[in-house]
């Protein structure tokens, strides 16, 4: 085949769906966070070298490596002295490992692996390459794919918060504007809270579908696989951080874990003592499960021996986790235990299922009779400060339940209020992606407060799907998700995220992003093999009756959703009504001594003063930037432009003097390329109208 033959075999449609996804996510992440270049490139590029290059080598070690770099890299900015804002996430990681795998997959289309013919001897070290790397085939088109749907309600939720955060300017031709959301937090900061959701999950899940829409079918390899060796690499690495730490010192790699170190917990290498605390038994339980599998299959005695030191290991570590890892652990392995030893001694299933369901009665009783035991204890560990508290709530629980949990969590307790009075306000649409903790910042939200201050996400994952999508929303979620697991047949492996996600939104850093999107995405191969799903995807309605309710499901409830803020106003109208007054449309506000605004961008509209005097006069823009045309634009109650004028460029600045034309309502600046400059607050009115 010819090289033009092997351009029009290319995945155009693939490269250019991952492209455009890959990029919008990037986008979003360097808007939401824009950390200065010099402190972010030198930590993204390292983190990129590591997953793009593994990948370009080889699909297997590709995958080892993205999976060992998400428990192993994500503070290594910080770690590095870098500053503690966007550059910690994994974006390097990710983006390195989606484009790696693309530009492997063209460049193997390209030399000609598609072909029967491999190259000659003499170029072995290309043979040998092509050899590892089959190019993959993708059977359906990407819309077909249960990955599609799912994507495709990510970049609705985008929008929605883009519009609801930033207002309708991207829509008026004013480009998207960074407001004061709140007198102390821009829109900006507003829609980062968004992203600390949306960046974590989009990311996770363009890599995994990308690592299955390169797979070769049928495939040799099992994806599945190979990522849970990388985690399981990344579990011991953590696993000796961790004893470092216990043994050691706990400021021994733990800068940027907050209040983790304060707090006398273990992080390792991963996001805080949070994610260790559930990030930790669940990685440590499915490698026991896979250390018992092995012996029971071969009768190697060394794997057992391996099983119960880790095991034993790791309930060590435990003493320095918090309440958190104590409930998952002893919950996970007690029913591990329960399902061990009725496989091995009994044999009849009515009687194994019996006999499982009557001892899961007395994994309550023995955590009862464990708590009250070490309520006695005087040691200085978390666990038994659990059993304090809870023997402490437990005399109230029946007449005041509220109380109970104060006792037993007073923070969280306070976080559930809030939550619930949320879900109240919009009980159907809910309140937004990241809309949480934006509330907490709210100085005009009425209701419970949290007694110390604290800005943090919903006390578990149920309760921040439901404020944040609603019931609609929810519905549409957990309609695509089943789809993954109806798909994969893997219901069982999800059931290791039932209970923590009990203990927090564990999607919101990348960490727990990818591995809850491992569980419930993967298979034991990585791609759909559920015969029930396989025996519908056969027939001829199956596949667009899916397309059709993964596209209208969230087309619907955008659409619902969206009538909420039509109303909010455009330009410096934008949330008048609830703020008040009119949008200065600036990045930061005014500030001593000189208290001046700032603005950043190219487009900015200001509301007019009302009075004549305040009309007429110069307009001086204070900047050290350069644009090759700065206009005025005079518009009326339409927005309709009436007059357009031109600024002059100044010592330190821009300057324009003159007076409004008669029925201009609004005024509008337009820079050709992007400009920060200051105006004074003495500029603008009490309602934020400008004036001459």
């Amino acid at each position: 085949m010819n090289f033009l033959g092997r351009l029009r075999s290319l995945p155009i449609f693939d490269l250019l769906f991952f492209f455009l996804c890959t990029f919008s996510v990037w986008s979003l992440h360097r808007y939401v966070e824009p950390v200065p270049a010099s402190s972010f490139y030198p930590s993204f590029l390292l983190q990129f070298a590591f997953a793009f290059f593994p990948q370009l080598y080889q699909r297997k070690w590709g995958r080892i490596f993205t999976a060992l770099g998400v428990f192993t890299f994500l503070r290594l900015p910080y770690l590095s002295g870098l500053p503690m804002v966007g550059s910690y996430q994994l974006v390097g990681l990710f983006l390195g490992s989606i484009l790696g795998i693309w530009t492997r997959e063209v460049i193997l289309v390209l030399l000609g692996r598609n072909e029967t013919a491999l190259p000659k001897q003499s170029e072995q070290i290309l043979t040998d390459w092509m050899i590892r790397n089959p190019t993959g085939k993708s059977i359906q088109p990407i819309w077909y794919s249960t990955y599609f749907g799912f994507i495709l309600f990510l970049s609705i939720l985008t929008l929605l918060c883009l519009f609801q955060y930033q207002g309708l300017g991207l829509i008026s031709g004013l480009g998207i504007q960074e407001y004061m959301y709140f007198p102390s937090l821009s829109s900006r900061e507003a829609m980062g809270l968004s992203g600390k959701i949306l960046v974590p999950i989009s990311f996770a899940v363009l890599y995994l579908f990308s690592e299955e829409r390169s797979m070769p079918t049928p495939s040799k390899d099992s994806l599945s696989e190979q990522i849970r060796f990388g985690l399981f690499l990344g579990l011991g690495i953590n696993l000796l951080v961790m004893s470092i730490q216990s043994v050691a010192s706990l400021n021994f790699f733990s800068e940027g874990t907050l209040e983790s170190v304060k707090a006398g917990r273990t992080t390792g290498l991963l996001q805080d003592s949070g994610s260790a605390s559930w990030i930790l038994p669940i990685l440590s339980f499915i490698w026991i499960t896979k250390l018992i599998t092995n012996w029971r299959k071969s009768k190697e005695r060394f794997s057992l021996v391996l099983a119960i030191v880790s095991f034993l290991f790791v309930t060590w570590l435990g003493l320095k986790q918090g309440k958190a890892f104590w409930v998952i652990w002893t919950i996970s392995i007690s029913i591990g235990i329960i399902h061990l030893t009725t496989d091995m001694w009994i044999i009849s299933i009515t009687k194994k299922r019996i006999t499982r369901i009557v001892l899961y009665l007395f994994i309550p009783i023995l955590g009862f009779l464990t708590l009250y035991g070490l309520s006695f204890l005087q040691k200085d560990w978390d666990l038994v400060e659990l059993s304090k508290r809870f023997m402490a709530a437990l005399p109230v629980w029946k007449s005041d339940p509220y109380l109970a949990l104060k006792r037993m969590d007073l923070i969280r307790a306070e976080l559930l209020t809030i939550c619930v009075e949320g879900i109240k306000n919009n009980l159907w649409l809910g309140n937004g992606i990241g809309s949480f903790p934006l509330g907490l910042l709210d100085p005009s939200r009425m209701g419970t407060k949290t007694t110390n201050g604290m800005i943090d996400f919903p006390p578990n994952f149920y309760l921040w799907l439901v404020h944040d999508l609603g019931i609609l929303g929810t519905v549409v979620f957990l309609f695509l998700i089943g789809l993954f697991v109806w798909e994969r047949g893997i219901w069982k492996q999800t059931l290791l995220l039932l209970i923590p996600l009990c203990f927090g939104v564990q999607i919101q850093n990348f960490d727990g992003a990818f591995l809850c999107f491992y569980l419930i995405l993967l298979g034991e191969k990585g791609s759909g093999h559920s015969p029930s799903f396989d025996k519908f995807r056969k027939t001829i309605w199956f596949s667009p009756l899916l397309l059709i309710l993964s596209v209208g499901l969230p087309l619907n409830y955008a659409l619902f959703y969206s009538g909420r803020f039509w109303d909010l106003g455009i330009g410096s109208e934008f949330r008048k009504n609830q703020l008040g007054e009119y949008q200065s449309g600036a990045t930061l506000p005014p500030r001593s001594p000189n208290y001046e605004y700032e603005f950043h961008g190219k487009v900015w509209e200001w509301k007019l003063s009302e009075y004549a005097a305040a009309r007429v006069g110069r307009i001086f823009l204070e900047t050290n930037s350069k644009s090759l045309v700065v206009e005025i634009l005079f518009l009326n109650s339409d927005r309709t432009i009436i007059k357009q004028e031109l600024f002059s460029e100044v010592s330190q600045g821009y300057s324009w003097s003159g007076d409004c034309p008669k029925g201009a309502s609004y005024i509008r600046l337009k820079s050709r390329s992007k400009l920060e400059f200051r105006l004074p607050r003495s500029g603008f009115d009490g309602s934020n109208r400008i004036q001459f």
